[in-house]
């Protein structure tokens, strides 16, 4: 399960950073509960900041039923029946309100909105429940109509103090304990997004029963990358052209190449329907044909039609976004080469080693002489006698007898303590 659902706040004063605008809902919340039905409310600020968070939290905190839907799901006009119907009914003396929550109004933006907009104005009309909306861009053109009807609340990127002290407290709760200056370094890391910190946190923390600054490692000089991930989750989430198109151009940094495996990579994991997958598809399979005559007549002009398929068509594939949570991946195909590199990188070296005392080429003496070294060093005995004469370490003996360099080591150190000590 993931970290930002288990350890959701439970109350306002456990939410992180801003406080003005916890304040706003605050008392925004009171005044429904005092009879002074206000405006729907639209929550908004980048991705991260704990938008949805905190409509929890105020539900829990008044103790109101939360009906959460997603704008895409308003599409469908069962859907929208049922959050009217809910959103309609007045809370009565004994019966706790409900507060209607629409994320990520966003969604709706697009092309294929096809009443999704006029959808939710039907639900804020109808409404004698409280309603919130959250959008990570107010001042989108999608969403312009559904402003007049709302009374804005920003939320802003949360300080490095405030997001480590949240990651402090899901410490505590899993037991785990961590080095001096961990979940501080984890907060600079996320630059105000809570959710990547939580995300990251989860990453290196999950099984172990501490932490330690060197964990975080695997997280550090990947700012390329997080762009990529990033790009990607619009990518497939979007539905409009401009936004799909002006992607790579905040990816500029991994060439088009790189860009396109992490599409073609991912749109299984996001598309579900198999139209939308195939739409997907024709689209990449168009863009690569582009790439290829790139490649071949060195006419860098097509790149625009490259670049247009592979991103606003992959988008406007699907017939509308898909709001689960999906999990995208690294490209096998760039991991698979990534290790055929490394394992090439240790055949030439090996080879080197081979041909220095053979007098052979490194191509030579890998292809003719590594197959028998493989068969005389399955003898255990003869190992150390055959690295020393052709200088093998540990990790060229792993990478001949196909072991780990933990198995390889304890063979030569095993054979060198049976060599009696010179006098």
């Amino acid at each position: 399960m993931l970290w930002t659902e288990k350890h959701r706040p439970r109350r306002l004063d456990e939410v992180a950073g801003n406080p003005t605008a916890i304040e706003e809902l605050k008392r925004w919340a009171l005044d429904w509960e005092r009879g002074r039905k206000g405006k729907p409310v639209m929550v908004h600020g980048p991705t991260g900041v704990g938008k949805g968070a905190a409509a929890f939290a105020l539900a829990e905190t008044m103790g109101w039923e939360v009906v959460e839907m997603n704008a895409s799901d308003l599409r469908n006009r069962e859907n929208v029946e049922r959050v009217i119907g809910a959103a309609s009914v007045s809370g009565g003396l004994f019966g706790a309100r409900k507060l209607i929550l629409i994320d990520d109004v966003d969604a709706i933006a697009g092309r294929s909105d096809r009443g999704g907009s006029g959808a939710i104005l039907e639900v804020m009309k109808a409404a004698q429940n409280p309603v919130i909306l959250t959008s990570a861009d107010y001042w989108g053109q999608g969403i312009k109509n559904l402003r007049a009807y709302c009374a804005p609340v920003e939320f802003r990127r949360v300080n490095s103090h405030s997001v480590a002290g949240v990651l402090v407290r899901i410490l505590k709760d899993e037991g785990i304990s961590a080095e001096a200056g961990v979940a501080e370094k984890l907060a600079e890391m996320a630059n105000g997004d809570v959710r990547s910190a939580v995300n990251d946190l989860q990453m290196v923390a999950e099984g172990r029963k501490k932490v330690e600054a060197a964990d975080l490692s695997v997280l550090l000089g990947r700012d390329r990358e997080k762009k990529v991930w990033d790009s990607i989750r619009t990518l497939l989430k979007t539905m409009d052209y401009d936004e799909a198109v002006k992607l790579t151009w905040g990816s500029m940094d991994v060439d088009p190449d790189m860009f396109f495996k992490w599409v073609e990579e991912n749109v299984p994991l996001e598309y579900e329907k198999k139209e939308d997958l195939a739409r997907a598809f024709n689209w990449l399979s168009r863009a690569d044909i582009f790439m290829k005559r790139i490649i071949a007549r060195q006419y860098w002009g097509l790149m625009r039609y490259s670049t247009v398929l592979s991103t606003a068509g992959v988008a406007l594939a699907k017939d509308a976004p898909y709001s689960k949570y999906v999990k995208y991946s690294f490209p096998a195909i760039i991991r698979r080469l990534s290790a055929s590199k490394i394992e090439r990188a240790r055949l030439k070296a090996i080879g080197a080693k081979i041909g220095a005392r053979t007098h052979l080429s490194t191509r030579e003496a890998a292809s003719l002489f590594l197959p028998l070294l493989k068969v005389l060093m399955k003898d255990k005995e003869r190992v150390p006698e055959i690295s020393a004469y052709f200088g093998f370490d540990a990790e060229d003996v792993a990478f001949i007898l196909e072991k780990s360099e933990k198995q390889a080591e304890k063979l030569l150190e095993k054979e060198a303590e049976k060599k009696p000590a010179k006098r």
